[in-house]
């Protein structure tokens, strides 16, 4: 079977699986693909440049308030989406040169500060966000537009990465990621590449946060600007494999099963498990799961493990 075959039949099952799936288990899927964006968008940043940017999730969290808040302002869902987009886009061009100019441990600890100020800073603007009651949704939407939605995006965002990965603007974030002194001398811009590396990654995780607040009545500081939430994309492509366009997607699969697993064991919990899970792949197999020769055969024949650069 070809590549480009087996990739068909893929899409045209997960299609397909609205109208053969239960509501739970098609509500399950959407999660995943949420997850999957997720992981995808920070690793463009994450991966192909190397800067832990443990603030990904911000930009998850301001589209799904600018989504809602859009709609509880009478918004049309159209103008909502645009809001969902524009809102972390804005906030990423924003904080690009300050977070930039910090490198390591600096910048991720800088980029993870991001997480609890916008977290006080939904909870205390009560008149725009609904603080600590949070934020109803004014629209319902039928769990197969979520799933649909969710599709779409998830393929784009996979596709976006795998251009990158295939593309000159990939080989010099991938040289900044190895020496960013040295990428300098041969001519590539550090902070240009990486600024649109970082709208690249804002971009999708913004819509996919207005995907996430469609599938919900209710809309949380907690939930989409939470310590948990923060760390999920992270764990993700750490788990799968940084610098590729498979390694996110399998980590989604894991922390999504690891969510339903414990489910009802509290937050707490389901962080020490990524935790471990994080160890143990850091200890055996650095470049992530993605390095299992079996899974590498299986990624390659549909297009997506051909190159792996995970460090």
């Amino acid at each position: 079977m070809s590549r480009r075959l087996a990739l068909v039949l893929l899409l045209a099952a997960l299609a397909a699986l609205p109208w053969i799936a239960l509501a739970d288990a098609l509500s399950l899927s959407a999660l995943l693909l949420v997850y999957m964006t997720l992981a995808v968008s920070y690793d463009i940043l994450g991966g192909y440049a190397g800067l832990m940017n443990l603030g990904h999730s911000a930009f998850f969290g301001l589209g799904a308030y600018a989504f809602g808040i859009a709609l509880t302002r009478g918004w049309p869902p159209p103008a909502a989406v645009v809001a969902a987009v524009a809102v972390p886009l804005a906030f990423a061009a924003l904080i690009s040169y300050p977070i930039f100019r910090l490198r390591g441990a600096y910048f991720a600890l800088a980029t993870f500060g991001l997480i609890p100020l916008l977290e006080l800073l939904a909870l205390n603007l009560g008149g725009l966000t609904g603080g600590s009651r949070g934020l109803t949704i004014p629209l319902a939407y039928r769990i197969e537009v979520v799933y649909y939605a969710a599709l779409v995006l998830a393929a784009w965002t996979v596709w976006v990465s795998y251009r990158i990965g295939h593309s000159r603007f990939g080989l010099a974030l991938m040289t900044i990621r190895e020496d960013e002194d040295v990428a300098r001398s041969f001519g590539v811009a550090p902070y240009r590449h990486k600024l649109r590396a970082l709208l690249m990654g804002a971009a999708p995780a913004g819509l996919v946060g207005a995907v996430y607040a469609m599938n919900l009545t209710y809309l949380n500081a907690e939930v989409v600007l939470g310590t948990e939430i923060a760390l999920v994309p992270v764990t993700m492509a750490r788990l799968g494999g940084t610098g590729t366009v498979a390694g996110p997607l399998v980590g989604a699969v894991i922390v999504t099963a690891v969510q339903e697993l414990l489910w009802t064991r509290g937050s707490y919990l389901r962080l020490t498990v990524y935790g471990l899970l994080l160890v143990l792949v850091r200890l055996f197999m650095p470049g992530g799961l993605v390095r299992l020769p079996a899974l590498r055969r299986l990624l390659a024949r549909l297009g997506l493990g051909e190159r792996i650069y995970a460090r």
